[in-house]
């Protein structure tokens, strides 16, 4: 059994009101040791996290795991190979887990389900090849020798640490993977831009995080733009850039006012009610105002496997994030918007090309009489565009 680690960490307030960093936390506490010591700050500045490491370095343990902040996907035993490393090599001080950036050649890291996770992490395996030589990338995590720690001068970013210990002390596990959801809050989504008919000039960005997007919008059409954000930290930070933000729930919050344009990305399946909230939004556009939006499709082929497997596995982002309440296809989404007073101008499907050895399966089925949708099955994400129908 991996012995206990003294863990440093930022958890942010976000993960108060969102269940995919709360799904997230509470994964990551499942993949550390027993009787781990979780040290945490709710400030995403570095300097907080090396205000909390030099506070407790008396009392940490022989092995400290310093990380960003627990948004990631991890598989219970992934910091086991990483101690592993520590205990086998003296000459190494400080321990990486791959991630996207990096891990073993020959690997295609295609997976979208928790399931298909894991088996990419069993598939990486090699009780040999153990560590590569650390090659300079952002630390999402590490782990590092406690008396190392203790001897060192704590940087005033502690994420810097790997870059700042001699070259060869620092290695990259080959058998640990993570998958952070790095700048969650942050995307810019700027290729939804381009689905934005005409020259709007105002936008109402639906669960507009940070404001990214809105920031992109504001700078190529010089339009007002108004978010509504249920997290009321994330939506503070919106408020720094928007004309003005809403915060709470999108159904219950009274809006005055009416846009030519609303963009609903990744919004739709997370309601209890989207026809409510699709008509909702249809009052809320001028007569020749447009709705965009981002779906994910319940068909992909992952999902279609793992239900074949029976598997229906909730994750932080992704088609089964935590947070979905409600499932689409191609079908269903152009049925409601129908159904709520909405023409469909454009669908853009963001495709994940069938594996080989799905697509074998599935033909397969297909002979044996089945009907297969093989372009819905390789559709990740619709994009659509609608018009408001008077």
């Amino acid at each position: 059994m991996t012995e206990r680690l003294t863990v440093f960490t930022a958890v942010l307030p976000s993960y108060r009101y969102i269940s995919e960093f709360s799904l997230c936390l509470k994964m990551f506490k499942k993949a550390l040791p027993d009787n781990s010591s979780l040290i945490t700050t709710e400030e995403s500045d570095p300097h907080s996290l090396r205000d909390i490491i030099t506070t407790h370095l008396d009392v940490i343990s022989p092995y400290v795991l310093i990380m960003k902040e627990p948004a990631l996907l991890i598989k219970e035993g992934t910091i086991e190979p990483m101690v592993q490393i520590l205990k086998k090599d003296r000459s190494i001080s400080c321990v990486l887990p791959s991630d996207m950036r990096g891990f073993r050649q020959g690997r295609n890291a295609i997976y979208y389900t928790l399931r298909g996770f894991e088996r990419f992490i069993d598939s990486l395996y090699d009780p040999e090849d153990l560590f590569i030589s650390y090659d300079g990338r952002d630390p999402w995590m590490f782990l590092i020798r406690g008396n190392i720690l203790r001897e060192m001068e704590i940087p005033e970013d502690p994420l810097s640490i790997p870059r700042v210990l001699p070259a060869k002390s620092t290695c990259i596990s080959l058998n640990a993977y993570i998958h952070p959801f790095i700048d969650y809050f942050e995307q810019t989504r700027s290729d939804v831009l381009d689905l934005i008919p005409g020259n709007i000039s105002s936008l109402l960005d639906v669960g507009c995080a940070r404001g990214r997007f809105g920031i992109h919008a504001k700078n190529k059409f010089s339009c007002k733009v108004v978010g509504v954000e249920i997290n009321p930290y994330e939506a503070a930070k919106a408020r720094e850039h928007f004309d003005y933000v809403y915060c709470g729930d999108m159904l219950t919050t009274e809006i005055n006012e009416r846009f030519d344009c609303i963009t609903c990305l990744d919004v739709l399946e997370h309601l209890h009610d989207p026809e409510a909230f699709l008509q909702k939004m249809h009052s809320l556009l001028h007569d020749d105002g447009y709705i965009v939006l981002s779906v994910p499709n319940v068909g992909h082929w992952s999902v279609v496997e793992d239900l074949l497997a029976g598997r229906w596995d909730y994750i932080p982002p992704g088609i089964l994030c935590v947070a979905h309440l409600r499932f689409f296809t191609k079908t269903t989404i152009q049925n409601l918007l129908k159904d709520t007073g909405f023409r469909i101008i454009s669908i853009k499907e963001q495709k994940n090309p069938i594996l080989d050895s799905m697509l074998d399966n599935f033909n397969l089925l297909k002979q044996a009489g089945m009907e297969i949708d093989e372009q819905s099955l390789a559709c990740f994400c619709y994009y659509i565009v609608a018009k408001k129908i008077i």
